[in-house]
């Protein structure tokens, strides 16, 4: 009986382990994958584990195991895998093997097989940052990807995040993310987006863990917000923890902000005492403490340029204002703790103030103190409405940061703690953009025309930079901008920028010889020649988002188009008005004389987000638009 029983526990167990293998080899065919997960997928990830293993707040290892099936081109960078490092980081193992659609191995990469290239970014003098990778060129699809790693940091203040959905068109078969705890150092959690996924999460003292399964891949759609607002993402701190051998305590956004006070920014403001004295006499007459920041801002942009130095804890830590002064270089960071080292030597106020820099607007968020950030600009504490500079720039009008790092949460940086503040927010109203013209039609089809066009706002933000491209990039640009012109011809182009009052002024001849089109005795025109929407918005059956527009503004046009000899302006349409909760647009055309008409236009797009049910609104809205500025009349031979 005895021996039975062990006969059937031995049989049971071999069973067990064939059919966990099985289990595993299932992983990598990608021959008989669930339709829920390869519709609208370029990858799907079959599995995905990461443990954080904490040992101390000087010691974090990382360890990932992760399963993509791979189904076309379009799906390869969910397949390219890489680990950056640096003298606090080591790279303890690493492998990825590649397999068929049968689940046939097909190459395997150890780590002396992975190259290992300089985090080099094109603007960075010197940098410690490196990175390995593999270099794989698929034959065929699907195939398999088994990647594995791990990486130990000494630097804790960053615990690498949970966003198991990393992209669209990327389907989860299985994910799992688990951060192991043994010291019990206090650790802090921020939670989004998980019940909208059937997500597990488990919690005991001082650890936690979360795991979903079978995700359907995410298309986008326009306007929608960002994926990390629509999916689940957990974030993880450390109360205590350690940056390049600096160890820091915080809990809160004052506890964090006084930590980076005291070790990344106090005492790196020491200038020479020449130094101070010509600043002194720069701003000497200076009537206001902003006329002085400006004085001094602009010494800084004729003075320096943007070279980055990221080695060690200078990755974080500005240089010193002293060796900038010398150099007359630097990155974000020294760049605007020199111009805060300044402005201080001259009893204006600023601080240090750490944020995202993108045009996308991600917020520090102001409920979860860690160390976040991708960029250093500077705040002046004003009256009426704090200055902020971006300090990077050398052809930036002072207190303007354009659309960078606008109306967004920021982390400003005090010695009594950080506090959360948010930049400018930009109105419609003053994102202007002007366009008038003077245009010449001629009977044998051409048109000519005189162009001024006005910006304001980050209207400016979004036309100045033409004026550092070439003569040949400049009329490319144009070309471009009205590529909906036949045959148009850029034939000047006059530029001028005036940064005191932010302003950008476009002066542009242009001509084209076919611009009308003739039709026996008629000449078929388009009197909006500058200002045509181009916008071609989808149409969802379904949609699943909110829509974001993120930035209002308004564009006024206003033509004078004298008509070629010998042809009579028949009847013009009515004036159009379009008023909706998105904004506002109006198209007139109207008779001056014999020989002239004159066309204006008005659209005020206003910024914000919308249920997803109003989309469809918004599209109608955007195509009336677009139809209205497309239309044509008809000019009659006398």
């Amino acid at each position: 009986m005895l021996q039975k029983m062990l006969l059937v526990s031995v049989v049971l167990t071999l069973f067990s382990i064939k059919s966990i293998s099985a289990q595993d080899d299932l992983k990598l065919q990608a021959i008989l994958l669930d339709s829920t997960l390869t519709k609208n997928a370029n990858a799907i990830v079959r599995s995905e584990e990461v443990v954080i293993e904490i040992s101390s707040i000087r010691s974090v290892t990382v360890k990932t195991k992760r399963i993509v099936t791979v189904l076309n081109k379009l799906g390869n960078k969910h397949a390219d895998f890489y680990e950056p490092y640096d003298p606090d980081t080591k790279i303890k193992h690493v492998q990825a093997v590649v397999y068929d659609a049968s689940g046939t191995e097909i190459k395997k990469y150890k780590k002396k097989d992975f190259s290992d290239r300089s985090m080099y970014d094109g603007f960075s003098l010197i940098g410690d940052n490196r990175y390995i990778y593999y270099d794989h060129t698929p034959i065929s699809y699907p195939y398999t990807l088994v990647y594995e790693s791990e990486v130990e940091s000494a630097s804790t203040v960053f615990i690498e995040p949970w966003f198991p959905i990393k992209n669209y068109r990327l389907s989860i078969e299985k994910a799992s993310y688990k951060v192991v705890n043994p010291k019990k150092i206090s650790l802090r959690s921020k939670e989004k987006s998980l019940d909208k996924y059937s997500v597990s999460i488990e919690k005991e003292d001082q650890e936690v863990s979360y795991s979903l399964s079978n995700v359907p891949a995410l298309e986008k759609e326009y306007g929608s917000p960002s994926l990390t607002e629509l999916v689940p993402y957990v974030r993880v701190a450390l109360g205590e923890f350690s940056l390049v051998n600096v160890d820091g305590v915080a809990q809160d956004w004052k506890s964090m902000g006084k930590w980076q006070y005291h070790n990344l920014v106090f005492g790196r403001d020491e200038l020479p005492e020449e130094t101070i004295q010509k600043i002194g006499a720069l701003v000497a007459d200076a009537a206001t403490k902003k006329e002085k920041a400006k004085r001094i801002y602009e010494y800084v942009q004729n003075k320096t340029r943007y070279i980055s130095v990221q080695l060690g804890i200078g990755g974080w830590m500005p240089m010193k204002a002293a060796d900038v002064d010398r150099l007359g270089y630097g990155d974000c960071k020294a760049l605007t703790n020199y111009t805060k080292a300044l402005l201080e030597s001259q009893e204006v106020l600023s601080y240090y103030t750490v944020v995202y820099g993108d045009r996308n607007k991600k917020n520090i968020d102001p409920e979860f103190a860690s160390m976040e950030g991708n960029h250093v600009i500077l705040n002046i504490p004003d009256e009426e409405e704090d200055i902020w500079l971006e300090c990077t720039s050398q052809t930036m009008p002072f207190n303007f940061i354009g659309d960078f790092t606008d109306d967004r949460n920021v982390l400003v940086i005090k010695p009594e703690g950080g506090e959360i503040k948010r930049t400018k927010k930009y109105k419609p109203e003053e994102n202007k953009l002007h366009t008038t013209a003077t245009v010449n039609l001629g009977e044998d089809k051409s048109m000519s025309a005189i162009v001024k066009r006005i910006s304001h706002g980050l209207e400016y933000d979004w036309n100045y930079g033409v004026q550092f491209e070439t003569p040949k990039d400049q009329k490319l640009y144009y070309k471009k901008n009205w590529g909906y012109i036949n045959g148009l011809e850029i034939n000047n182009i006059k530029l001028s920028d005036d940064k005191d009052i932010v302003e950008f002024v476009e002066n542009i001849d242009v001509s084209s010889v076919s611009y009308t089109k003739k039709i026996g005795k008629r000449l078929l025109i388009s009197p909006n020649l500058f200002s045509c929407d181009q916008s071609n918005l989808p149409k969802y059956q379904d949609r699943e988002t909110a829509l974001v527009i993120p930035r209002g503004y308004v564009n006024t046009d206003e033509y004078i188009i004298n008509i070629p000899t010998g042809y009579i302006i028949g009847n013009l349409p009515e004036k159009k008005s379009i008023e909706t909760e998105f904004g506002r647009y109006s198209c007139q055309l109207e008779k001056l004389n014999d020989t002239q008409l004159k066309f204006t236009r008005f659209l005020k797009i206003t910024d914000g987000t919308f249920p997803k049910e109003k989309y469809e609104n918004y599209r109608i809205f955007r195509s009336e638009i677009k139809k209205t500025d497309k239309s044509k009349i008809v000019l009659k031979q006398s």
